[in-house]
């Protein structure tokens, strides 16, 4: 992959640049992984996710994430002997 060093820059993008002239440079792994025109935009399948498990919580399902065991166990060792 190749980064076109010719391309304007749409606003909001930092453009990596390094030396003391500010050359434009190649992204690196992670700025491309964190950037946020690398992300999608509201995927579908999260949207639908979401909504099922709103939709289950409003029929009085419970809960069965790890946060409230997690929390206990944080706020005991918290608490010392």
């Amino acid at each position: 992959m190749q980064n076109d060093s010719s391309a304007t820059p749409r606003q909001g993008q930092t453009q990596p640049a390094q030396g003391d002239t500010q050359d434009q440079a190649p992204r690196l792994p992670h700025e491309r992984d964190e950037s946020a025109d690398s992300q999608t935009a509201a995927e579908k399948s999260g949207e639908r996710i979401g909504k099922i498990a709103h939709d289950s919580l409003q029929e009085g399902q419970k809960d069965t994430g790890k946060s409230p065991a997690m929390d206990a166990a944080y706020n005991k060792l918290k608490a010392g002997p």
